[in-house]
């Protein structure tokens, strides 16, 4: 993440934040703009699906924005990625 933040221009994030009492994966304080990052052997379960849910919406709630990336989009689909963090900070 640090490479892709780098080669498009977006400013880094913090890193494994407390948010509201939740660790977050990225966060860009400024913009309250998480990022979760999940890969199947950690949020493959039935049980982490319904908890990251809960937790999104909790943070919604809050007035946070939570989007969520697959390792697959991080790895083959950087350029979306960047565009998406890009669109999402210039708000």
């Amino acid at each position: 993440m640090r490479d892709l933040c780098d080669t498009a221009r977006i400013p880094r994030p913090q890193v494994n934040s407390i948010v509201d009492g939740d660790e977050v994966d990225l966060f860009w304080r400024e913009a309250r703009l998480i990022v979760e990052t999940d890969g199947h052997q950690t949020h493959g379960t039935r049980t982490a699906f319904e908890r990251d849910r809960a937790r999104d919406a909790r943070l919604t709630m809050l007035g946070y924005r939570v989007v969520r990336f697959t390792h697959g989009q991080l790895t083959y689909e950087c350029g979306h990625v960047a565009a998406t963090l890009s669109a999402l900070l210039a708000h």
